[in-house]
């Protein structure tokens, strides 16, 4: 099994590219060189004319000349690597956390809230973005000049770096205790940029139930606490940063001011020449600044880190087939790679539970033959959808025997075992796209003429020549522009492209007039010849006619035959119709117990 960390990830999606990162370094080193040579050749002039020699000012010129140039093509090269290299690293990171995302387990979205990953999917990294682009290369650029500034001082005099680097120790320990604190407020920060994500999504999606419980009010205040406490902990981020830096300028200056005093003293006593106090002087200044940045840059690090953490926490864990996430899934199913054999799925005692909860399912057995139809009627929480989730292969059963075609499930690759599984469910999820494109996604290169024969045959094509723009008419999204009904003729019309041996509807019919009902029995009936179809309903319209039907009644298989039969025993089923449960219908024509 395969366990992928973010924070290995990341660093290898930085190591992938490190040439250009030591490119990079190598042109900042360069060009420090360069600003330091060139001090030096000032340096060396002005004390040519205080002691009145003569300089030849055109050789001068054009050996500052060529230094600019220089300088000027190495901040350029630097500026470049840098760029490219942050570009590169973020597009990779975030290539690999999106399809680390696609191969997650079920359970980890039905557990995550939305709002979480969405944070994660843009803030964290654009935190993660930010330390590519701005974060580590200055913290390079002031380690370089750092040390080639210090060589060139200390060779001046090896005092003077004793007097600058006296306020370090305090510096660490300052910016320690510092980034710890504000390590654990932005941790805090990110948590409340994950509900207030959260609760955005939330308003969005049930914003006509918002509307009609007149809950306004309540949705206000809820995103208004969220937002009043991510200012709160923005306000504490920011006072301890703004503290760090007003510490960083007091523990830097005097040090500074001192080594100025030194300088002066040493120049007026004739240990260094006045070129090179103006030469140390430039570099003073140029090294001021980095000489705090580079322990203070020690907050921006344990701040990115949290960010860092919270990516890790994702890639920590496992796909679905515990395997790389970067693989082509391939859609296409060869029937030659189906065993051959009657039996097209077969249950033996199995048993699941979710979070190692008590069993939804308890030792339960039963078989389906190629072609053969088979429902399955209970009342709510009996386990129906949870059959759907495991034959889908979104859950693993906690015990007992599987197999799907005579192959035992675990056997199957996931992707395979899939591609012999057609699902149309109640819950109709359609994308923002064309209606061609939500009912294309059922096969992969589908033509134009493929799409219109699935939607005739699942009674949709009249009403899609109907829309404004036809076939290419926007959806919305998740099918918002379309009913119930309609979004659920254009998932059979998927499910009858896709064209697997296996079909499972769960509630197919659920929540619609008799009208629709019956466009949609018509539907169901073709996409459901030649193959094997595994039926949730609560409509004897959808069930009645089934080769058999398996009663669920806490967790386990209570009673099992034809719809005829059942009825005939008295039993659990006959008692499902007699009380209505779930809205089951007595009769064909879908009126209600």
């Amino acid at each position: 099994m395969v366990k992928k960390k973010g924070k290995s990830f990341v660093w290898q999606a930085a190591r992938k590219h490190i040439g250009l990162l030591l490119s990079y370094i190598a042109l900042a080193f360069v060009f420090d060189q360069i600003v330091i040579i060139g001090n030096d050749t000032i340096a060396k002039a002005a004390d040519q004319i205080l002691a009145g020699q003569k300089i030849a000012l055109g050789d001068l010129m054009k050996t500052l000349m060529t230094m600019a140039f220089a300088g000027a093509a190495a901040a350029f090269g630097k500026s470049f690597c840098s760029g490219k290299y942050n570009a590169i690293v973020q597009k990779d990171v975030k290539a690999g956390l999106c399809r680390h995302i696609l191969v997650l387990p079920l359970e980890y979205f039905e557990k995550s809230g939305s709002g979480g990953l969405m944070t994660r999917l843009s803030s964290d990294m654009n935190e993660v973005g930010r330390f590519f682009s701005e974060i580590l290369p200055t913290f390079l650029i002031n380690l370089i000049t750092v040390i080639t500034v210090t060589f060139y001082l200390a060779k001046m005099d090896i005092l003077l770096i004793v007097i600058l680097f006296a306020s370090y120790p305090l510096m660490l320990i300052v910016a320690d205790r510092l980034s710890k604190r504000l390590a654990k407020i932005v941790k805090g920060f990110r948590s409340r940029m994950d509900d207030r994500t959260q609760a955005a999504y939330d308003a969005i999606q049930g914003i006509t139930v918002g509307r009609s419980y007149n809950l306004y009010d309540i949705m206000k205040k809820r995103l208004d606490a969220i937002i009043d406490d991510i200012a709160v902990h923005g306000w504490k981020s920011t006072r301890i940063s703004s503290l760090g830096w007003s510490l960083k300028s007091i523990i830097t200056t005097i040090p500074v001011v001192g080594c100025y005093f030194f300088a002066l003293h040493e120049t007026l006593i004739g240990r260094i020449t006045t070129g090179e106090m103006l030469a140390f002087t430039v570099l003073l200044g140029r090294i001021l600044s980095p000489i705090g940045d580079v322990v203070f840059s020690m907050n921006e690090f344990r701040e990115i880190g949290v960010a860092f953490e919270r990516i890790q926490t994702i890639f920590a864990v496992q796909t679905e087939t515990g395997e790389d996430a970067a693989a082509t899934i391939d859609r296409t199913l060869s029937q030659r790679n189906i065993p051959e054999t009657d039996l097209a799925v077969s249950w033996e005692n199995v048993t699941f539970s979710y979070q190692a909860q008590h069993p939804i399912l308890k030792g339960v057995s039963f078989t389906a033959k190629r072609g053969e139809t088979i429902a399955f009627a209970g009342g709510s929480g009996e386990g129906k959808s949870t059959i759907m989730k495991l034959l889908c292969g979104f859950y693993p059963k906690s015990s007992g025997s599987f197999r799907l075609f005579g192959k035992e499930y675990e056997a199957w690759d996931i992707q395979e075992a899939r591609a012999c599984i057609s699902l149309v469910s109640q819950n109709v999820f359609l994308f923002p796209v064309s209606v061609w494109e939500n009912v294309a996604y059922g096969k992969e290169h589908a033509t134009r003429e493929e799409v219109i024969e699935a939607c005739k045959n699942a009674n949709i094509h009249a009403f899609i020549e109907r829309l404004p723009q036809g076939y290419d008419t926007l959806v919305g999204e998740r099918g918002v522009r379309l009913s119930g009904g309609e979004r659920q003729r254009i998932s059979i019309a998927r499910a009858f492209l896709k064209d697997a041996p296996i079909l499972l509807l769960d509630e197919p019919t659920a929540s619609v007039d008799e009208e629709t009902e019956e466009l949609l029995q018509e539907a169901i009936a073709r996409v459901s010849k030649g193959r094997t179809v595994l039926i949730v309903a609560h409509r004897l319209s959808t069930i009645a006619k089934a080769d058999c039907i398996y009663v669920l009644k806490q967790g386990v298989i209570a009673e099992a035959g034809g719809h005829e039969e059942l009825l005939e025993r008295h039993g659990v089923y006959e008692n499902l119709m007699q009380c209505g449960m779930q809205n089951m219908v007595h009769n064909t024509e879908g009126s209600s117990v």
